[in-house]
C-alpha cells in the first residue's frame, strides 16, 4: 500500500474499502462529477448515509442534464452539416463534377 493511500484524514470509511474510490476513479480518467458519484455511493453506508446518496443523485442529475444538451447541440450541428454537405453535393451535381 502507498504510504498515501495509507493516510485517511476524517475516519476510515475508504481505508476499509478493498477499492478505494480514488484508484478506480484515476484508473478510469473519470472527470469531476463522475468521480464524485463514485466516492459518494461508495462511501455511504460508512459515513454520509442516504446524504450521499442524496448528493450523488444530485450530481448525477447534472450529468444527465448537460448529457441531454451536449446530445441535442451534437445532433442539431450534425444536421446542419448534413444540410451543407447536400447543398455542396447538389452544386457538384449540378456542375457535372
Amino acid at each position: 500500500m502507498s504510504k498515501t493511500k495509507a493516510i485517511q484524514i476524517g475516519g476510515n470509511h475508504y481505508k476499509v474499502m478493498k477499492i478505494q474510490p480514488i484508484e478506480y476513479i484515476l484508473a478510469n480518467d473519470l472527470n469531476f462529477v463522475e468521480a464524485s458519484v463514485v466516492k459518494y455511493v461508495s462511501r455511504w453506508r460508512n459515513k454520509g448515509g442516504l446524504d450521499d446518496l442524496r448528493k450523488a443523485e444530485h450530481l448525477l442529475r447534472f450529468l444527465i442534464e448537460h448529457e441531454e444538451l451536449n446530445n441535442h447541440a451534437n445532433s442539431k450541428e450534425k444536421e446542419i452539416q448534413n444540410e451543407v454537405r447536400g447543398y455542396y453535393l447538389g452544386l457538384e451535381r449540378e456542375e457535372g463534377l
